[in-house]
Protein backbone atom coordinates (compact mmCIF):
# COMPACT_ATOMS: atom_id res chain seq x y z
CA UNK A 1 0.00 0.00 0.00
CA UNK A 2 2.84 2.38 0.85
CA UNK A 3 4.54 1.54 -2.46
CA UNK A 4 1.35 2.38 -4.38
CA UNK A 5 0.82 5.65 -2.48
CA UNK A 6 4.43 6.67 -3.11
CA UNK A 7 4.10 6.07 -6.84
CA UNK A 8 0.73 7.73 -7.52
CA UNK A 9 2.48 10.97 -8.61
CA UNK A 10 4.84 8.94 -10.81
CA UNK A 11 1.84 7.35 -12.54
CA UNK A 12 0.64 10.84 -13.44
CA UNK A 13 4.11 11.66 -14.75
CA UNK A 14 4.11 8.50 -16.88
CA UNK A 15 0.71 9.49 -18.30
CA UNK A 16 2.31 12.79 -19.32
CA UNK A 17 5.13 10.86 -21.02
CA UNK A 18 2.73 8.45 -22.74
CA UNK A 19 0.61 11.26 -24.12
CA UNK A 20 3.75 12.90 -25.48
CA UNK A 21 4.72 9.71 -27.35
CA UNK A 22 1.17 9.28 -28.66
CA UNK A 23 1.21 12.90 -29.76
CA UNK A 24 4.40 12.36 -31.77
CA UNK A 25 2.82 9.30 -33.39
CA UNK A 26 -0.26 11.36 -34.25
CA UNK A 27 1.86 14.06 -35.89
CA UNK A 28 3.73 11.49 -37.97
CA UNK A 29 0.60 9.67 -39.15
CA UNK A 30 -2.06 12.42 -39.32
CA UNK A 31 -3.75 13.61 -42.51
CA UNK A 32 -2.89 17.33 -43.03
CA UNK A 33 -6.30 17.92 -44.63
CA UNK A 34 -8.12 16.89 -41.42
CA UNK A 35 -8.62 19.29 -38.51
CA UNK A 36 -5.71 18.74 -36.08
CA UNK A 37 -6.33 17.30 -32.62
CA UNK A 38 -2.80 17.37 -31.20
CA UNK A 39 -3.81 20.09 -28.72
CA UNK A 40 -5.96 17.59 -26.82
CA UNK A 41 -2.92 15.39 -26.17
CA UNK A 42 -0.77 18.27 -24.91
CA UNK A 43 -3.58 19.80 -22.82
CA UNK A 44 -4.16 16.44 -21.13
CA UNK A 45 -0.42 15.98 -20.60
CA UNK A 46 -0.22 19.46 -19.02
CA UNK A 47 -2.99 18.41 -16.62
CA UNK A 48 -1.00 15.37 -15.50
CA UNK A 49 2.16 17.49 -15.32
CA UNK A 50 0.44 19.96 -13.02
CA UNK A 51 -0.98 17.38 -10.66
CA UNK A 52 1.98 15.02 -10.32
CA UNK A 53 3.89 17.64 -8.34
CA UNK A 54 0.83 18.69 -6.35
CA UNK A 55 0.07 15.09 -5.44
CA UNK A 56 3.66 14.42 -4.44
CA UNK A 57 3.55 17.34 -2.01
CA UNK A 58 0.07 16.56 -0.68
CA UNK A 59 0.91 12.90 -0.11
CA UNK A 60 4.32 13.86 1.28
CA UNK A 61 6.08 11.51 -1.15
CA UNK A 62 8.17 14.02 -3.13
CA UNK A 63 11.52 12.56 -4.17
CA UNK A 64 14.49 13.24 -6.43
CA UNK A 65 13.44 10.22 -8.47
CA UNK A 66 10.09 11.89 -9.15
CA UNK A 67 11.77 15.19 -10.06
CA UNK A 68 14.05 13.52 -12.60
CA UNK A 69 11.24 11.39 -14.04
CA UNK A 70 9.09 14.51 -14.42
CA UNK A 71 11.81 16.29 -16.39
CA UNK A 72 12.32 13.32 -18.70
CA UNK A 73 8.58 13.21 -19.40
CA UNK A 74 8.46 16.98 -19.95
CA UNK A 75 11.34 16.79 -22.41
CA UNK A 76 9.37 14.36 -24.58
CA UNK A 77 5.96 16.03 -24.33
CA UNK A 78 6.90 19.71 -24.19
CA UNK A 79 10.30 19.60 -25.92
CA UNK A 80 10.39 16.90 -28.60
CA UNK A 81 6.67 16.92 -29.51
CA UNK A 82 6.61 20.70 -30.21
CA UNK A 83 9.60 20.16 -32.52
CA UNK A 84 7.53 17.74 -34.59
CA UNK A 85 4.69 20.27 -34.62
CA UNK A 86 6.96 22.98 -36.04
CA UNK A 87 8.46 20.46 -38.48
CA UNK A 88 5.04 20.11 -40.12
CA UNK A 89 5.53 23.60 -41.51
CA UNK A 90 9.33 24.01 -41.63
CA UNK A 91 11.48 21.46 -43.45
CA UNK A 92 14.19 19.90 -41.29
CA UNK A 93 16.92 20.71 -43.77
CA UNK A 94 19.18 23.69 -44.41
CA UNK A 95 18.32 26.53 -42.06
CA UNK A 96 15.34 24.47 -40.86
CA UNK A 97 17.76 22.30 -38.88
CA UNK A 98 17.79 25.18 -36.40
CA UNK A 99 14.51 23.68 -35.15
CA UNK A 100 16.71 21.23 -33.28
CA UNK A 101 17.30 24.09 -30.86
CA UNK A 102 13.76 23.50 -29.55
CA UNK A 103 14.53 20.13 -27.89
CA UNK A 104 18.10 21.21 -27.08
CA UNK A 105 16.98 24.35 -25.25
CA UNK A 106 14.13 22.42 -23.62
CA UNK A 107 16.65 19.94 -22.19
CA UNK A 108 18.91 22.76 -20.98
CA UNK A 109 15.91 24.57 -19.47
CA UNK A 110 14.83 21.49 -17.52
CA UNK A 111 18.38 20.78 -16.32
CA UNK A 112 18.72 24.38 -15.09
CA UNK A 113 15.38 24.15 -13.30
CA UNK A 114 16.37 20.92 -11.53
CA UNK A 115 19.61 22.42 -10.23
CA UNK A 116 18.42 25.94 -9.38
CA UNK A 117 16.62 26.47 -6.08
CA UNK A 118 15.75 30.10 -6.85
CA UNK A 119 12.81 29.24 -9.14
CA UNK A 120 10.17 28.69 -6.49
CA UNK A 121 7.84 31.62 -7.28
CA UNK A 122 9.07 32.56 -10.75
CA UNK A 123 10.93 30.93 -13.62
CA UNK A 124 14.19 31.80 -15.34
CA UNK A 125 13.06 31.77 -18.92
CA UNK A 126 9.72 30.47 -20.13
CA UNK A 127 8.80 27.00 -18.92
CA UNK A 128 8.76 24.08 -21.35
CA UNK A 129 5.11 23.47 -20.46
CA UNK A 130 4.05 27.03 -21.34
CA UNK A 131 5.86 26.80 -24.67
CA UNK A 132 4.38 23.34 -25.30
CA UNK A 133 0.85 24.64 -24.73
CA UNK A 134 1.43 27.44 -27.22
CA UNK A 135 2.87 25.03 -29.81
CA UNK A 136 -0.16 22.77 -29.25
CA UNK A 137 -2.67 25.31 -30.54
CA UNK A 138 -0.50 26.42 -33.46
CA UNK A 139 -1.79 23.70 -35.86
CA UNK A 140 -5.45 24.50 -35.23
CA UNK A 141 -4.81 28.24 -35.60
CA UNK A 142 -3.04 27.61 -38.90
CA UNK A 143 -5.77 25.19 -40.02
CA UNK A 144 -8.65 27.63 -39.57
CA UNK A 145 -6.72 30.84 -40.38
CA UNK A 146 -9.51 32.88 -38.80
CA UNK A 147 -7.19 35.63 -37.54
CA UNK A 148 -4.37 37.70 -39.06
CA UNK A 149 -1.91 35.64 -37.02
CA UNK A 150 -3.01 32.37 -38.62
CA UNK A 151 -3.19 33.86 -42.10
CA UNK A 152 0.28 35.37 -41.82
CA UNK A 153 1.98 32.24 -40.50
CA UNK A 154 0.18 29.90 -42.90
CA UNK A 155 2.11 31.29 -45.86
CA UNK A 156 5.34 32.12 -44.06
CA UNK A 157 7.64 29.21 -43.26
CA UNK A 158 10.39 31.60 -42.16
CA UNK A 159 8.11 33.29 -39.60
CA UNK A 160 7.22 29.92 -38.03
CA UNK A 161 10.92 29.07 -37.81
CA UNK A 162 11.71 32.43 -36.19
CA UNK A 163 8.87 31.86 -33.71
CA UNK A 164 10.33 28.47 -32.76
CA UNK A 165 13.79 29.99 -32.32
CA UNK A 166 12.41 32.85 -30.24
CA UNK A 167 10.84 30.42 -27.78
CA UNK A 168 14.00 28.29 -27.77
CA UNK A 169 16.14 31.21 -26.67
CA UNK A 170 13.45 32.40 -24.25
CA UNK A 171 13.53 29.01 -22.51
CA UNK A 172 17.22 29.44 -21.64
CA UNK A 173 16.99 33.20 -21.04
CA UNK A 174 17.85 34.57 -17.57
CA UNK A 175 14.75 36.80 -17.74
CA UNK A 176 12.36 36.00 -14.91
CA UNK A 177 9.01 34.72 -16.17
CA UNK A 178 5.80 34.63 -14.18
CA UNK A 179 4.70 31.40 -12.54
CA UNK A 180 1.33 30.68 -10.96
CA UNK A 181 2.70 29.79 -7.55
CA UNK A 182 1.01 32.21 -5.15
CA UNK A 183 3.01 32.96 -2.02
CA UNK A 184 0.04 34.83 -0.57
CA UNK A 185 -3.33 36.22 -1.67
CA UNK A 186 -2.45 39.92 -1.52
CA UNK A 187 -3.40 41.74 -4.72
CA UNK A 188 -0.30 43.96 -4.66
CA UNK A 189 1.94 40.88 -4.81
CA UNK A 190 -0.11 39.04 -7.41
CA UNK A 191 -1.57 41.76 -9.64
CA UNK A 192 0.22 40.46 -12.73
CA UNK A 193 -0.98 36.88 -12.23
CA UNK A 194 -4.56 38.02 -11.55
CA UNK A 195 -4.51 40.32 -14.61
CA UNK A 196 -3.22 37.51 -16.82
CA UNK A 197 -5.83 35.03 -15.56
CA UNK A 198 -8.76 37.45 -16.02
CA UNK A 199 -7.57 38.65 -19.42
CA UNK A 200 -6.97 35.07 -20.58
CA UNK A 201 -10.47 33.98 -19.55
CA UNK A 202 -12.04 36.87 -21.43
CA UNK A 203 -9.97 36.23 -24.57
CA UNK A 204 -10.69 32.49 -24.50
CA UNK A 205 -14.44 33.15 -24.21
CA UNK A 206 -14.27 35.56 -27.14
CA UNK A 207 -11.84 33.77 -29.47
CA UNK A 208 -11.30 30.21 -28.17
CA UNK A 209 -8.01 28.81 -29.56
CA UNK A 210 -7.30 31.99 -31.50
CA UNK A 211 -6.71 33.71 -28.16
CA UNK A 212 -3.45 31.77 -27.63
CA UNK A 213 -1.00 34.18 -29.33
CA UNK A 214 -2.51 37.17 -27.55
CA UNK A 215 -2.38 35.41 -24.17
CA UNK A 216 1.27 34.53 -24.81
CA UNK A 217 2.08 38.15 -25.75
CA UNK A 218 0.42 39.40 -22.56
CA UNK A 219 2.23 36.76 -20.48
CA UNK A 220 5.62 37.65 -21.91
CA UNK A 221 4.90 41.38 -21.65
CA UNK A 222 3.86 41.18 -17.99
CA UNK A 223 6.86 38.98 -17.17
CA UNK A 224 9.29 41.33 -18.90
CA UNK A 225 7.70 44.33 -17.15
CA UNK A 226 8.09 42.74 -13.72
CA UNK A 227 11.64 41.58 -14.50
CA UNK A 228 12.98 44.89 -15.76
CA UNK A 229 11.16 46.77 -13.01
CA UNK A 230 12.93 44.56 -10.49
CA UNK A 231 16.31 45.04 -12.22
CA UNK A 232 15.77 48.81 -12.20
CA UNK A 233 14.83 48.81 -8.51
CA UNK A 234 17.90 46.74 -7.58
CA UNK A 235 20.25 49.01 -9.54
CA UNK A 236 18.81 52.12 -7.90
CA UNK A 237 19.12 50.52 -4.48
Amino acid sequence: MLWFRKNIPNLFTLMNLSLGVLGIHLILTSDPTVEPTIHYFIFAAAFFDLFDGLLARKLNVASQFGVQLDSLADLITFGVLPTFIYAQYVQLEGWGLLLLLVPICSAIRLAIFNTDNSQTTSFKGISTTAHGLFAAVLPIILYHQSTWFGEYLADNEMAIGVLALFFSFLMVSPVRMMSFKFENLRFIDNWDRILLILTSLILIILWQYDAAPYIMIIYIGLSFTSYFKGVSSNSEG
